[in-house]
This record gives structure tokens, sequence and C-alpha cells, in this order.
């Protein structure tokens, strides 16, 4: 019964860290509307890996590994920023037709910019830590089962926000027209290309507003 509480606290977690919108979740939301559930639904899963992976720095209280992401943010915001920007870029020039007749060769690059993008932020392991103590999860390291319970949880609970993030603009898709699309690919664009210059502003500046605004677990 314990393992199963856990399991479900985890799943909580892994929902709610994922849940606030971003630019994972503006790429996901356009992929499935130019190209399809699938497209939409392999970049969300890139994200909940990577939310995974910060679930379980949480859970076994890695201080170390913790720090050291840290103390590296500079480079983890740089490399987050600079994809970000190269995304931006890439969603303004491929139109709308482009992005319908791409083949599903392209899955593994949806999910690792999404991996990469979620990856490239450290806070993230800040904001599973508020969200653990506050679900009274900090003891879930002290058992096996209970931690991966716990861990478990976090990929279902974020692959679920996905799946259902997905499902409503798939839902859509098919009321967007091709000019619809052309302007939502614009829209698209410009939200990606201003969250990769905060990043990288944000690196540049870690003591300045930039940088504290993206610190909050819940920006």
């Amino acid at each position: 019964m314990e393992t199963l509480l856990f399991f479900l606290k985890g799943l909580g977690a892994g929902f709610v860290v994922a849940a606030p919108v971003g630019p994972v979740a503006v790429l996901c939301v356009r992929r499935t509307l130019g190209r399809g559930l699938v497209s939409g639904y392999a970049t969300g899963l890139g994200a909940a890996v990577a939310d995974t992976f910060y679930g379980v720095i949480a859970v076994y209280g890695v201080s170390a590994v913790a720090g050291l992401l840290l103390d590296n943010a500079f480079w983890f915001r740089l490399t987050g920023g600079i994809v970000l920007l190269v995304l931006a870029v890439k969603t303004l020039l491929t139109g709308p037709v482009e992005a319908n007749n791409r083949r599903s060769e392209g899955l593994g690059g949806d999910f690792v910019s999404a991996l990469v993008i979620t990856g490239t932020n450290p806070v993230t392991v800040i904001a599973f830590g508020v969200v653990f103590a506050s679900l009274g999860l900090v003891a879930a390291g002290e058992a096996a089962d209970w931690a991966e319970a716990v861990i478990a949880g976090v990929f279902v609970g974020s692959a679920l926000w996905w799946a259902m993030l997905t499902a409503i603009a798939a839902i859509f898709r098919g009321a967007v027209s091709h000019a619809r699309l052309r302007w939502i690919n614009r829209v698209s664009a410009a939200v990606i290309l201003l969250s990769g210059i905060l990043v990288l502003v944000s690196a540049i500046a870690p003591q300045g507003p930039v940088a504290r605004f993206l610190d909050l677990p819940f920006g």
C-alpha cells in the first residue's frame, strides 16, 4: 500500500512539474498541429524523460550531483538557449506545408530537442525538491521500492500531461486552416525565440532579474 501511495504521489509530482507552459509545450502543440499526434507526443516524451532524470536526483537527494548541475548552470543555460534559438529559426523557415509532409524519420529529432531543452534546465531539480517536500516524498529514498515507485510515478505523471496536451491539440487539428497554421508557426517561432533569448540572458547575467525569474520553481 505504501509503495502504491508513493507511486501516486510521484505521479502527481511529475504532472505538476511538467504542467507549466513553456517552450516545450509550444513545440508540442505546434508539432501536433503540423505533423500529427505522434510527432507531438514524441516531443512530450523527450521532456518526460528529462523530468524523470531530475526526479531521480531529487528522490535520492544526491546533493553532489544537484550541486554540480547548479554550479554549471551557465553551460546548461547556454546550451539550452542556443538550442531554442536554432529551433526558432528552423520553425520560422519551415512552413506549414513542409511540416505536414515531414515523415516519421523526424521523431527522433522531436524527442531529442525536447530532451535537451528540458534537460538543460537544472532548476527543475529545485522544482522537484519543492513538490517532493509538499507531498511528503522526502523519505522515498530510504527504501528501494519506494524510490522506484516515485521515479516511475514521475515519468507516468509527466507523460500523462504531455498525452493530454497532445490530445487536445490533435482534436483541434482538423479545424486549423493552412493560413491559421502559418500564423501559429510564426507565433510559435516568436515564443521559442523569446525563450531562447531569456535563457541566454540568464546565463550571461546569473544575478539579474531574468535569471531570478527563471529560477522560480513554477515560473
